[in-house]
């Protein structure tokens, strides 16, 4: 059975190494390099694996073979012995989010007993879910002050291995529960796990721990944080941010959050008036069509095209005119696509929503309704006229 040495379960800090082929075969995806020893991260724990390259030649992916890493090439690497070098903004970043979840995880336990249930790093921003869907912004707070001030000690983070019986009789965040040896990560007097992840040496290397977002699921929550390098550039964007609206805004940003709850008080106002004023103008349309509208067998029969640009509610004129005794409201609106709103006087002798069937089924698009009021769409501008005159025939 090959097994590989994961060089990174002893330093983390290592950027290449030199190595010797123990297997090669082809798969899939590419070739299977076993190799003796590596530093390549595969993909575990919730961190993504490792990038880089093996004799020049860039890995694709790690797979966990049992006891043995594969690495997957393009091509086949030369030679017996090779070179492997990570990607190390990639690693450091990885250790930097990984390492500040540690921080983070346990500062919730220490200062709300909130236990971590599982986490994820994402290319983005990273994730822990807690196990109560009762944190408020005080607890979040306190927690991310308590991780950013283990970050400013900078305390020493060690990496060791014992017995899993031995660690568990430890000051474990939480038990482990498979035998053999286990890989222990310590934060100098303040969170001991098991891990196989790659971490900082020191918190300081953390840079500042941000939390970004808060989702609340069923019995959980989700933090979304950023460390590092990361949050230094979530800072920069929320300046640019910040920066383009206070100018936009000619206000300052302290004052953008006053002045745009302002802003959307007036903006909803407005739109409130503008609905009443549509629905004013509706009312007067349906008026001046159904008054000009001739009669036909003891009903007023409308038939209208309106342009997309009189920005008229089709709707709302259609359900006006059927407002009125013994109508019928045959509208269409155009635009891409186009629109029909068929309406009659409630009880009226024709079911619409029949023949707004038979209209779509013959001239394109869909739509349905009941018998007093019946709507659809998808159909060619070119086609509305001829479709209202369809579906008037049908009455």
């Amino acid at each position: 059975m090959l097994k590989t040495e994961r060089l990174y379960y002893t330093d983390c800090y290592l950027r290449e190494f030199e190595a010797k082929v123990l297997k090669v075969e082809p798969g899939p995806e590419g070739f299977h390099v076993y190799l003796d020893r590596t530093c390549f991260y595969p993909e575990s724990g919730g961190q993504p694996m490792d990038f880089g390259t093996l004799a020049g030649v860039p890995v694709l992916a790690l797979i966990e073979d049992g006891d043995s890493i594969v690495h997957v090439l393009e091509r086949q690497p030369e030679g017996m012995q090779v070179q492997g070098k990570i990607d190390w903004p990639r690693r450091f970043d990885h250790m930097q989010q990984h390492t500040g979840q540690h921080v983070l995880s346990a500062s919730f336990e220490k200062t709300g007993n909130y236990k971590t249930v599982s986490f994820h790093l994402g290319a983005e921003v990273s994730s822990i879910d807690l196990d109560s869907d009762r944190l408020g912004r005080r607890q979040i707070e306190a927690a991310e002050d308590l991780a950013n001030q283990i970050v400013f000690e900078d305390r020493e983070v060690r990496i060791f291995f014992r017995p899993v019986a031995e660690a568990n009789r430890l000051d474990l965040r939480k038990p482990i529960l498979r035998e053999g040896d286990v890989r222990l990560v310590e934060i100098d007097n303040f969170d001991l796990s098991a891990c196989g992840g790659t971490h900082a040496s020191r918190t300081g290397a953390i840079g500042l721990i941000a939390t970004r977002k808060v989702e609340r699921m069923k019995g959980l929550t989700r933090i979304e944080f950023v460390c590092g390098g990361r949050a230094h550039r979530a800072s920069r964007h929320d300046f640019k941010i910040l920066s383009e609206a206070s100018r936009l805004l000619s206000a300052s940003t302290h004052q953008l959050p006053a002045l745009i709850a302002k802003q959307s008080d007036e903006l909803r106002a407005s739109h409130r008036a503008g609905e009443k004023l549509a629905e004013k103008i509706a009312m007067v349309e349906a008026n001046g069509l159904w008054q000009a509208a001739p009669e036909k067998n003891g009903r007023k029969i409308v038939q209208r095209v309106f342009n997309e640009e009189e920005h008229l509610d089709g709707k709302k004129v259609a359900h006006e005119i059927a407002s009125h005794p013994s109508a019928v409201a045959l509208i269409a609106v155009k635009g891409r696509p186009g629109y029909l709103y068929f309406s009659q006087s409630p009880g009226g002798a024709a079911d619409m929503g029949a023949i707004l069937k038979q209209t779509v089924a013959k001239f394109g698009g869909k739509g349905g309704g009941t018998r007093d009021f019946a709507q659809g769409g998808g159909i060619e501008e070119a086609r509305l006229a001829d479709a209202l005159t369809f579906a008037e025939s049908l009455l």
